[in-house]
């Protein structure tokens, strides 16, 4: 509640390790070798974008002692007809050292023109070298000469068979990734800048810039298209709606209910489930104020001055529109608690439209959204207690602490109040203060996993794993005693995060087992998916990875935790890519069987 010790924290702080690798449990040489490369290579044709020299053309040159022979351009090797234009006849009769030495020749010839920048006569005599003797040089310099064409497609492909023939040859590799960047083939571009990562070139400098940059537009490609798709809204996680709901006093009756009106009953039908505490009751009601709603809507049309139903359908729309906010449908959402407010003012849907108004980031609307919902019940203790949150998130712990006080006066059997005002003495340094506050707690509500829960969060947060761990197993016990959903998954998830940063194959299996069940208590949890995508990676289970990653881009509420897992979803499909390929697996268990013998590992 009040920490960074979630699933979705951890991993927006470690977003750029992921692994590159293809033995169980390589993490560490993953985030070793990531990202290695050349900070400032482009295929603009204006940094460094130059043909290859052969080793045997330089030695030749070295050689050279005469000034007659320093030209091959004066006197080629090769055979030319009256306009100097080579004449190789037919080719297969010519030798080995021949073919060596006119292809090499050819080359030189191509690298004069492209110096000059007439392409089209370089790639004429690289393509006669390539006649001669399949060289990755003659293909590199072809690429080289469409890349200043700006014929991406032709760059791939010369790139490509450079490196059939030879595959850590780094010039094309990061060729053909540049050009890939430009035709927005990012995860192409990823897997070679990955292998360049892997190989360590370019003088050790660093090439996370540039997988980081590919790894970014591939997930907003993803993601624009998803979010184009207008699919119908997921409810949060069961644990997040016990918890948001938690603070709200029930409200089960209402006024002129009408055991014969269908409106009536759906509305009737939808506050009774929502605070069972159940999965099962949270989709009823939610199916339930929207059916209300439209009947509702009905009934005004034929009695638009009806006080009684004014006031039944302010309360339908209101409770529709908080669910259509959590399924992160803010326009929904706001238009259906304007109108809840037009038909019939009430604390909660002032509440509700404070909450909006900060998810849009207007803090001012906000506040006055909380004043008008005090001027109806100044003893209202849920306003108090989301007025507190806003001040605590906001760092004005003074007013934060002030309103958790009245929430507390005002509603002393409702524990949430008590948590805060824990949580604010430890964002305060107070630590001591925190824990006589928990210990408050506890005895107010000795059977309540919420006390353990997060005083668990404190703890791992503060580096007392062990205790943290014993708390989160007692907040899991207490969870599985209470009827109803109170923290839901979240000591399952909350264990499970401490154990993977001990590591070690029980940890790690118990860890797996514990977010495991988490997923199939709470279907749509984020973090449980996301933090057992984690160790899916990490036991090489990938497939399963990427599928719990895309999940959980499709139940994340904002398009910032969206991006998020769609990011970790698509690296791991490059991640998938290059552990399938032969010569970059091996080379990748050369790198691990070379750390592990200087003991790094």
């Amino acid at each position: 509640m009040s920490t960074d010790n979630s699933i979705s924290g951890f991993v927006s702080r470690n977003k750029t390790a992921i692994i590159t690798t293809a033995a169980a449990g390589t993490a560490a040489v993953g985030a070793y070798l990531y990202y290695r490369q050349l900070q400032n290579a482009s295929l603009d044709g204006k940094k460094g974008e130059s043909p290859d020299t052969s080793s045997a053309s330089k030695k030749k040159r070295k050689n050279k002692k005469k000034k007659k022979h320093s030209s091959s351009s004066s006197s080629p090797s090769y055979p030319v007809d009256e306009k100097g234009m080579p004449k190789l006849g037919n080719v297969d009769e010519l030798s080995q050292e021949q073919k060596e030495a006119w292809s090499t020749a050819l080359k030189d010839k191509g690298n004069e023109f492209f110096k000059q920048k007439d392409y089209d006569n370089a790639l004429k005599y690289y393509d006669l070298a390539l006649s001669l003797k399949k060289d990755p040089v003659f293909y590199s310099n072809i690429s080289a000469c469409y890349v200043s064409l700006n014929q991406l497609d032709k760059v791939v492909e010369n790139s490509t068979k450079a490196l059939e023939l030879k595959p850590d040859y780094s010039k094309a590799l990061l060729r053909r990734a540049s050009a890939n960047e430009s035709l927005e083939n990012y995860p192409d571009a990823m897997f070679d800048l990955s292998v360049l990562s892997l190989n360590g070139d370019f003088n050790g400098a660093s090439i996370e810039p540039m997988l980081e940059r590919n790894l970014n537009k591939q997930a907003m490609t993803v993601l624009k298209d998803k979010l184009g798709q207008h699919k119908s809204q997921l409810l949060p996680s069961d644990t997040s709606l016990a918890s948001f709901f938690g603070i709200f006093s029930p409200e089960t009756e209402f006024n002129n209910y009408d055991e014969n009106s269908e409106a009536d009953k759906e509305l009737k039908n939808g506050l009774e489930n929502l605070y069972k505490r159940s999965a099962e009751g949270y989709q009823i009601a939610d199916e339930a104020f929207s059916k209300a709603v439209d009947l509702y809507s009905k009934l005004l049309e034929e009695n638009p001055d009806d006080v009684a139903l004014k006031e039944k359908s302010a309360i339908a729309l209101e409770h529709r529109g908080i669910f259509r906010f959590l399924k992160n449908e803010p326009l929904g959402a706001h238009t259906d608690i304007e109108k809840a407010i037009a038909l019939q003012p009430r604390v909660n849907s002032y509440i509700y439209m404070a909450l909006i108004m900060a998810d849009k980031g207007k803090g001012d609307e906000y506040y006055e959204f909380f004043e008008k919902a005090i001027k109806l019940d100044p003893e209202n203790a849920a306003i108090y207690y989301h007025r507190g949150q806003m001040y605590f998130i906001t760092a004005q712990y003074d007013k934060a602490g002030a309103d958790f006080d009245k929430a507390k006066k005002y509603n002393e059997n409702n524990i949430f109040p008590y948590i805060q005002l824990a949580c604010l003495a430890y964002r305060e340094d107070k630590f001591n203060d925190c824990e006589t506050l928990f210990s408050e707690a506890k005895r107010k509500f000795a059977t309540a996993p919420e006390v353990p829960n997060f005083f668990a969060e404190i703890l791992a947060d503060k580096g007392d794993l062990d205790k943290a761990l014993k708390q989160y197993e007692i907040a899991k016990r207490l969870e599985e005693a209470v009827e109803g959903i109170h923290v839901g998954v979240s000591p399952l998830v909350g264990k499970a995060i401490l154990l993977a940063k001990q590591p070690s194959v029980a940890n790690f299996q118990e860890a797996t087992k514990l977010l495991e069940e988490a997923c199939l208590r709470d279907p749509r949890s984020e973090q449980a998916k996301v933090g057992l995508a984690q160790l899916k990676l990490q036991q090489e289970d990938i497939d399963d990875a990427i599928k719990l990653f895309e999940e959980a881009a499709d139940l994340a509420r904002t398009v910032d935790e969206k991006l998020q897992a769609t990011t970790f979803a698509e690296a791991t499909k490059v991640q998938k890519k290059i552990r399938a390929d032969p010569i970059v697996s091996a080379k990748i268990e050369e790198t691990l069987a070379a750390y592990k013998a200087q003991g790094v590992f």
